[in-house]
């Protein structure tokens, strides 16, 4: 087929999760509902796109489901497995990553199911690799974009974390955003350009997946 030729995009989003025993496990608070839209965004634009969702994360409604690929992630060990796996496919011509990727993890899992009789139970996390920093030496010259999260700063702080963000990972565009800022059918960002420039500042999810849609596309081609 002829979009078998187009450059893809990954797109990563919703939760991940790390087991404690068999049964019990941590978990980012993630609806996916953003990396949804820009795969609703990406594909209605002729893109095709894999996209890596996490448990329990918003499907994307889409008009061409052959332009869809959807790769199952659990645990920050299925991300970084699937990420280097793709990453041997010259074809991604773009990365967008809103997945939220758990900071830390239990450094040893039980195998069985821990009984209840405990009044306590002691885990110890470690941290996990940061996955946005592995994007630039696995996917060369993809175009990629980061996200940050933070909470409760001005406009011009959350650009200049942004701008430290893309430029420690060789970014090519950050969307910043505040947690204060986002809602059910709000969700205010701003997004950051490789001169630390705010390109835009989009004020929904749809507007934010249009956004970056019509980025990715300008830059494929």
């Amino acid at each position: 087929m002829a979009f078998e030729r187009i450059p893809r995009v990954l797109v990563t989003s919703g939760p991940t999760r790390a087991y404690l025993d068999r049964v019990r496990y941590i978990e980012n608070s993630s609806s996916g509902t953003l990396g949804a839209a820009v795969v609703r965004a990406l594909t209605a634009r002729g893109l095709p796109v894999v996209h890596f969702s996490g448990p329990g994360a918003t499907p994307p409604e889409i008009d061409c489901p052959e332009l869809l690929e959807t790769v199952p992630i659990v645990t920050v060990d299925d991300l970084i497995h699937e990420i280097r796996k793709r990453a041997e496919d010259d074809r991604i011509g773009a990365v967008v990553h809103a997945m939220a990727v758990l900071d830390y993890v239990p450094e040893t899992i039980l195998p069985v199911k821990k009984t209840s009789g405990d009044d306590v139970w002691t885990v110890k996390l470690v941290k996990t690799p940061k996955i946005v920093g592995m994007l630039r030496g696995l996917f060369g010259d993809a175009y990629l974009v980061g996200f940050k999260l933070e909470a409760g700063v001005s406009d011009r702080e959350l650009a200049d974390r942004a701008g430290m963000l893309l430029d420690a990972n060789a970014l090519d565009l950050v969307v910043a955003n505040d947690i204060d800022r986002v809602a059910k059918e709000r969700h205010e960002a701003l997004v950051i350009g490789p001169s630390h420039e705010v390109i835009a500042r989009p004020a929904t999810k749809r507007e934010i997946a249009e956004t970056l849609a019509g980025i990715i596309v300008g830059r494929l081609g």
